[in-house]
């Protein structure tokens, strides 16, 4: 993957009707990163960590602390074929009221939390560990670049968790069409499509099975 040239922050996820996605986590860049990076207009670049919020509710909605102070759920709709189809919705900001937290617990699928988990992005994670240990959380460091092609977004990740690296290519459009026409071109089409919320959890569940573990692989 080519250097950084600049950092950019995207703006907070806004509800939306959504999107559909096919994301990828080769073992090695494939070819299709090259083309992205020859031909498709550079959008940003960022490194962030995201902090998840695990739950088996995770693979169809998916709750993380976004750069680990804005809290964001997104959630699965139909998938349409190979594409997944997920939609944003974004928490207001902390400190977060009484319903906030009530509608929270009820997206993780645990008991009510504590007033005081609403105070600050902080005082959830502490909570989450006494009051609801049924939630793992996991903190997930980005480096990426950001391409457009017409409506879709082409997504180049470095992601590292608990010491392990991977690369992830990522396509994003709300035009179902438009997607299918980008992995016939990219020629990725036919690789599985494993979105963040089941790479992560399949990575929980194998380390619990495991028992402890230094640095499991994503």
């Amino acid at each position: 993957m080519k250097a950084f040239h600049k950092i950019v922050e995207d703006a907070p996820a806004q509800a939306t009707d959504g999107r559909y996605e096919f994301r990828i986590w080769p073992g090695h860049w494939p070819r299709a990163a090259a083309l992205i990076q020859k031909f498709w207009l550079l959008a940003g670049a960022e490194r962030r960590s995201d902090i998840y919020l695990l739950t088996s509710r995770s693979p169809r909605r998916l709750v993380k602390l976004r750069a680990g102070n804005r809290l964001e759920s997104k959630r699965r709709g139909s998938d349409l074929g190979v594409l997944q189809h997920w939609t944003p919705h974004p928490y207001p900001m902390f400190p977060l009221s009484r319903e906030t937290m009530r509608q929270l617990a009820r997206e993780l699928g645990v008991a009510p939390l504590p007033d005081e988990s609403g105070i600050s992005p902080g005082h959830l994670v502490a909570r989450l560990g006494r009051t609801a240990p049924e939630v793992r959380v996991e903190t997930v460091c980005k480096s990426r670049l950001l391409f457009r092609n017409g409506s879709t977004r082409a997504e180049l990740c470095r992601v590292a968790v608990a010491g392990q690296t991977r690369p992830t290519l990522a396509i994003e459009d709300p035009d179902p069409e438009s997607a299918r026409r980008t992995l016939d071109l990219l020629g990725i089409g036919h690789l599985i499509n494993r979105s963040y919320a089941e790479m992560l959890c399949r990575r929980v569940l194998s380390a619990a099975k495991a028992g402890p573990v230094r640095n499991p692989a994503i």
